[in-house]
């Protein structure tokens, strides 16, 4: 399983989806495939409301609130890079983890939390088979490996969707012409 999956061209066809340039952070787990939109900006809930809805002892710095999927959007997670970690901390992929405590938000406050982190509403999950099935699938999910611009702050959502596109773009093309004219 690849870390990321990137909407495809073929996605970004409707509006009104959830899934248009989406970038996802994907980990397996178990008998399912879990993951965290990182580009989805939620518009109706801020930081301050987190704070205050959850009763936290500190108020979140002023930060984007993401939609990391459409299931269990009432529930908080803070995925952010690996280099914070306390008890309450699930390692989730190799380069993020998951923590939502008041540990994590005192730290952050503080300025000795993660270096990188994202407050998501919800999540996303795939039961197993499902996401290989929408990867093959024609016009389905792009995968790549491991992509620090997850952690960027885009305010438009396809931003990210397109460094993310261009890079791997770049990427492929410089493998192409070391097997077509190698060194």
């Amino acid at each position: 399983m690849t870390d990321i999956l990137v909407a495809s061209p073929h996605m970004n066809k409707n509006s009104t989806d959830l899934w248009r340039y989406s970038v996802v952070v994907t980990a397996q787990h178990t008998d399912r495939t879990l993951g965290f939109i990182m580009n989805q900006p939620v518009l109706n809930i801020d930081h301050k409301q987190i704070t205050t809805i959850y009763g936290l002892k500190h108020t979140l710095p002023r930060c984007t609130v993401y939609c990391g999927g459409p299931l269990h959007t009432e529930k908080v997670t803070i995925i952010h890079s690996p280099d914070w970690q306390n008890e309450g901390t699930q390692q989730f992929t190799r380069d993020a983890c998951i923590t939502f405590n008041d540990d994590i938000v005192t730290a952050i406050v503080q300025g000795r939390g993660p270096h990188e982190w994202k407050i998501m509403l919800g999540y996303s999950e795939w039961a197993d088979g499902q996401l290989d099935a929408e990867c093959m699938r024609a016009g389905g999910w792009l995968t790549q490996s491991w992509d620090s611009l997850v952690w960027s702050q885009y305010k438009r959502k396809e931003k990210m969707w397109r460094r993310i596109m261009e890079k791997q773009s770049v990427i492929q093309s410089h493998q192409f012409l070391d097997r077509v004219w190698p060194e």
